[in-house]
């Protein structure tokens, strides 16, 4: 009989939920990863279940280390980064005023998997690595979470619109933000 290698993986954590119907793998930019079991999950096969995951895990731990090296983390002053913040609003204002997309109010937020997030009252929530990231997909962030003031959910007529702000490359920008990851979270 064959045996598997086992490849060392960073600290796993073993979560119950009670939305969760299936076993579940988690990696997060940070390499934590999470295993999330239903509630009355044994966690022995929990384990089995992560072990025969190991390619997969590999696979994303590599390409973690790969999107580390494409987008190297830049020393930001805490100035630094009130500026970039700032900018990012004026951006937002500027957006929202030019297409017509009235928002309640703007914030940041240390977020770990969402680079925003429009909710059903309006305001919208902007994830801080957004000043990371380069200028064009910065705007696509913004102009995606102005978008859903008009369209609650990611149908087609969303993807259209957006399309329209963004010269008819929304699906692209939104494969190209893929590759970066988060560099800060709370």
């Amino acid at each position: 009989m064959p045996t598997t290698q086992t490849i060392p993986l960073p600290p796993i954590s073993y979560t119950r939920s009670a939305r969760a119907s299936r076993l579940r793998i988690t990696i997060r930019p940070d390499k934590t990863i999470t295993v999330t079991m239903p509630k009355n999950g044994n966690i022995s096969e929990a384990k089995k279940f992560l072990q025969s995951k190991q390619a997969w895990i590999k696979k994303h731990l590599q390409k973690i280390e790969q999107q580390e090296k494409l987008q190297p983390t830049p020393d930001l002053s805490s100035g630094e980064l009130i500026k970039a913040q700032e900018n990012l609003f004026s951006r937002l204002d500027y957006f929202s005023d030019k297409y017509n997309f009235p928002y309640n109010k703007a914030v940041f937020r240390c977020q770990k998997t969402k680079w925003g997030s429009c909710s059903d009252k309006n305001n919208i929530n902007l994830n801080i690595n957004i000043v990371f990231l380069p200028k064009e997909l910065q705007d696509y962030i913004l102009l995606h979470e102005l978008c859903h003031i008009r369209h609650k959910n990611h149908s087609k007529e969303f993807w259209n619109e957006l399309d329209r702000y963004v010269g008819g490359r929304a699906k692209e920008l939104s494969k190209e933000l893929r590759k970066y990851r988060m560099r800060m979270s709370a």
